[in-house]
């Protein structure tokens, strides 16, 4: 009689949940596998019962439509979000629900990588699930390497080996080119900036993050390097009109040597071209003074405005299941997910491209996990294209944007 009465209730919850659709905001680089991400989903939906409809974003467009939908109260059940400052931003403004009380009974919180729970986090509370992280790197193609006489196995280690590299494989007559520089008005360009920033010594903001730091002789010297990789020395294409997903592109068609990559490249670039699988590889990217990177990924948040918060989180954590992970790794060898045991037991830890991004990961910094982020974030893309325009000099826009910054900051 209990089975009868047990099989009657499972029957109900699933005629119960039929019919629900989420729907699930996905953007970034990530968005383009979209084969994989209704494999995903499809396991999901059959193992709950809830129907799932998901929307893909490219990076350059994602922030806007988001925040356009946030502000509406029409946003999505659950969304990505930028580590890069986004869920404390969104979090502000109360666009989101906690997840502070789902994490901490959550099975997957101990194995998150430490350091990414600040991204998430405002005012002492967790408002996102990471859910994939990075760190950027030099990836390079090393056919090109070798065509132009270099070793692929030694890639370049300083500024002066990247400018030296790059110099030899540029043959802009044949649209070939050494090194792209992001220079739109994206967080690409941020993002470049900083690796070069950091790599010189110097950091984007006071570390109370309320003060710009980064008009000083390292941040100057950084700005000046970036930009004259595209605009002295014509080792990029047009660093206005491209960024590092153009790059990675055009590295899967031997047309750029070197760009910003990381592990959410792996996926994207042998899709662009399957040939390519084994004649690529990445590196800690060259520095100036120190070992360099940035961290970055992505979190998944439930908007407040979603009607269905308790599926959201299920949907939430069972993208972040370990085994879910697992499926993920062992089919697209990429990005890096949030989870260690996922890191260190799947066939990430053998393989030597991952064994270069562990390495790198102790070096990566964070974008301040502050509301006002993304408003710094356009100031410094503000700045490299002064530059790269010609509109202002290194020295002009460095002060431009140090001080619009501290107006942001309401520094005094």
């Amino acid at each position: 009689m209990k089975k009868v009465v047990l099989s009657i209730v499972l029957v109900l919850l699933a005629v119960l949940s039929f019919g629900k659709t989420l729907t699930i905001w996905i953007g970034g680089q990530v968005a383009e596998l979209d084969e994989t991400w209704n494999s995903v989903i499809k396991g999901f939906e059959q193992k709950y019962g809830i129907k799932v409809e998901v929307q893909l974003f490219g990076f350059d467009t994602y922030y806007d439509k988001l925040v356009t939908a946030l502000q509406a109260g029409k946003g999505p059940d659950l969304a990505f979000a930028d580590l890069g400052g986004w869920v404390p931003t969104f979090a502000e403004k109360g666009w989101l629900e906690p997840m502070e009380e789902q994490i901490k009974g959550w099975e997957g919180t101990p194995q998150i990588w430490p350091n990414l729970w600040p991204t998430v986090t405002y005012k002492g509370v967790r408002y996102g699930l990471p859910w994939y992280t990075d760190c950027r790197l030099l990836l390079y193609n090393k056919t090109m390497f070798e065509q132009a006489g270099l070793d692929p196995d030694n890639p370049p280690k300083t500024w002066d080996e990247l400018l030296a590299a790059a110099q030899k494989i540029t043959d802009a007559k044949n649209r070939i080119y050494g090194y792209g520089v992001s220079g739109t008005k994206t967080e690409h360009t941020t993002l470049g900036y900083m690796m070069f920033l950091y790599a010189a010594g110097g950091k984007l903001l006071t570390d109370d993050y309320s003060r710009a730091a980064f008009n000083t002789p390292e941040g100057l010297k950084a700005l000046k390097f970036y930009t004259d990789l595209a605009k002295k020395y014509g080792v990029s294409p047009n660093a206005v009109q491209y960024h590092e997903d153009d790059y990675r592109n055009m590295m899967a068609q031997n047309r750029v040597a070197m760009s910003i990559g990381g592990p959410w490249s792996f996926p994207l670039i042998e899709a662009a071209n399957p040939d390519i699988v084994g004649k690529y590889s990445v590196a800690l990217h060259p520095y100036d003074s120190q070992p360099a990177s940035v961290l970055g990924g992505w979190a998944l948040v439930i908007p407040k405005s979603s009607p269905n918060k308790e599926d959201a989180w299920k949907l939430a954590e069972y993208l972040t299941s370990f085994d879910v992970w697992m499926k993920w790794v062992e089919e697209k060898g990429g990005p890096m997910p949030t989870r260690m045991d996922v890191c260190t037991k799947s066939k990430l830890a053998n393989d030597p491209k991952w064994q270069v991004i562990f390495k790198t990961f102790p070096y990566a910094v964070a974008r301040p996990p502050i509301p006002q982020y993304p408003q710094i974030s356009e100031q410094i893309q503000i700045m490299v294209q002064k530059v790269l325009l010609n509109e202002l000099t290194p020295e002009e826009a460095i002060k431009v944007a140090a001080d619009n910054v501290n107006k942001i900051l309401g520094a005094k």
